[in-house]
């Protein structure tokens, strides 16, 4: 279990980085979605947590994307964990 979360929060990660830097030209991917894009150095864009930020109100990088990477890594964690305790106290038979 630890090692499958562990790897969807690798590719969640990934997908989150490659909406940063695998776009070229921001101001026409955010034209694409319908979006002004205005330089504001407020709004950069950030590899931790991934965001990509047409406006201060529109990001290119998906609103859950954060959530669900924090999310499998604590899965991880807690499996990680557990198993852990269950090798050194093993339950008597």
């Amino acid at each position: 279990m630890a090692g499958w979360s562990l790897l969807g929060a690798a590719v969640v990660y990934a997908w989150g980085v490659f909406m940063v830097l695998g776009v070229y030209d921001v101001e026409e991917l955010c034209g694409r979605y319908g979006q002004h894009w205005e330089f504001d150095p407020a709004h950069r864009e950030s590899l931790f947590p991934p965001s990509s930020p047409c406006n201060p109100s529109y990001d290119l990088v998906p609103p859950y994307l954060t959530p669900v990477f924090f999310t499998l890594l604590t899965l991880a964690a807690v499996s990680t964990t557990i198993a852990i305790t269950r090798k050194l106290n093993p339950s008597p038979p």
